[in-house]
């Protein structure tokens, strides 16, 4: 029951620093002259291409989650590796905006 709640934890907690990476409104020059702020960033994205792959796992491969026959986690599992594919592209895409910028 530990391994599940953690499971969902770090899952959701993943998700929200995604969000909040693509909300918070950093400037370009954040990017560019912030080395911290950027390493945050490549880490978050290692992170979140790890547990995609746990979710992937966890839907498409025989484990721990699978020998439980819950279909509720197999189910939540699909619906975060969406969610995961969505907030990837959202992190890596945050410099883009940037550049399409009006004179």
């Amino acid at each position: 029951m530990l391994i599940i709640f953690i499971y969902y934890f770090l899952s959701i907690a993943t998700l929200c620093a995604c969000y909040y990476f693509r909300r918070s409104r950093f400037t370009e020059k954040d990017y560019k002259y912030n080395k911290p702020l950027r390493w945050t960033r490549r880490i978050l994205i290692i992170w979140s291409y790890l547990f995609m792959g746990i979710q992937g796992s966890i839907c498409f491969r025989k484990n721990f989650f699978r020998d439980v026959e819950n279909d509720f986690i197999i189910g939540s599992a699909l619906f975060f590796l969406f969610a995961y594919i969505i907030a990837i592209s959202w992190v890596e895409d945050i410099t883009h905006p940037f550049d399409k910028k009006k004179k």
